[in-house]
Parts: structure tokens; C-alpha cells; sequence
């Protein structure tokens, strides 16, 4: 069972948000609009200051806890993607929606680069990959597997371009 302790307020962007602090037991993304803000907050304040391998790892287990649709964005409407608010508002993710969870909050932190690909896998599975520092950590495929994984274990490998992102964050 869930257990609320200290009630915070966070601001974010134009949002006050009164949460309860969470246990990390739960899943976030089954959690209210603002419980899910603030966990997203949490994580972000807790890797200010980490090296890059950490925030890769964490940041990747956070949104690996989304469930997924089948469909919810599309690569080719990439200018009509939600900002960083609204996709955690409308809490509906395919591969491209959490990749994009993935990406907003590397770039929240700071972290510049990152690409967004499609490629095929072992199981000749198209996959929607986060590549981070020259395809060094690999975000968004398996659970648990960000340092275990190297970009030579796809193939067809397709870039899309994120730069329209960017913008969506300021």
C-alpha cells in the first residue's frame, strides 16, 4: 500500500502543484496529474548533479514504468508531438511517446546529445531507440539494459531529427 508523508508544492512552468511525496513503490504513471509532476520533478532534482551513466540509467527506468499503447504519436507529425506538461498530463504512451518522455527530461537536465532512431532488432522488431552521447547509452528498448546495449545490436538504423523538440521545452 502506497504511503503519503509530507505534502510539497512545486512549481512548474505556470503550475502549482500541492502533491503528497510518493513512495517510489508505486507507479507513477498511475498516479494523479499532479502526483505524476511531481515524481517527474523528484527525479530530475535527484540527478542534477550525477554522471551521465546514473542519469541514463534512472531516467530510463522511470519512463520504462509507462504502460503503452499501440499508437500515439507518429514520427511524421513530430511538429504536433505534446511538450513535455501535456504529455505528462494526457499519460498516453506508444515507443515514441516514451521515447519523448525520455528525451524532455534529458534535456531538462542538460544533456545535449541525444538522438531520437527507429532500427530493427534481433527478434526483427522495429524499435524506437534514445541514444545518448554517440549511441554510448541506449534509452528506451529493454528494461535495465541502457549500458548493456550498443547501437551494432540493430539495424536499419534511421535518425529522426528532434531539433523541433527542442522548442517545445522552452
Amino acid at each position: 500500500m502506497q504511503r503519503e508523508t509530507k505534502v510539497s508544492l512545486s512549481i512548474y512552468g505556470n503550475y502549482k502543484v500541492y502533491a503528497p511525496k510518493i513512495s517510489r513503490c508505486m507507479n507513477t504513471f498511475t498516479l494523479s496529474f499532479d502526483a505524476r509532476l511531481a515524481d517527474w520533478y523528484e527525479l530530475r532534482r535527484s540527478l542534477k548533479e550525477e554522471k551521465l551513466s546514473k542519469v541514463c540509467i534512472d531516467v530510463d527506468r522511470f519512463w520504462q514504468q509507462c504502460p503503452l499503447n499501440n499508437y500515439y504519436l507518429h514520427p511524421h507529425d513530430i511538429k504536433d508531438w505534446p511538450n513535455p506538461w501535456q504529455l505528462i498530463h494526457d499519460n498516453h504512451y506508444c515507443f515514441y511517446a516514451r521515447a519523448l518522455g525520455n528525451i524532455y527530461t534529458l534535456a531538462i537536465l542538460g544533456i545535449k546529445d541525444v538522438d531520437l532512431a527507429t532500427a530493427i532488432d534481433y527478434n526483427n522488431t522495429e524499435v524506437v531507440l534514445v541514444l545518448v552521447d554517440n549511441a554510448k547509452y541506449v534509452l528506451n528498448y529493454w528494461p535495465d539494459s541502457v549500458v548493456n546495449t550498443v547501437l551494432s545490436d540493430f539495424t536499419n538504423v534511421k535518425h529522426i531529427d528532434i531539433e523541433t523538440l527542442q522548442n517545445k521545452i522552452n
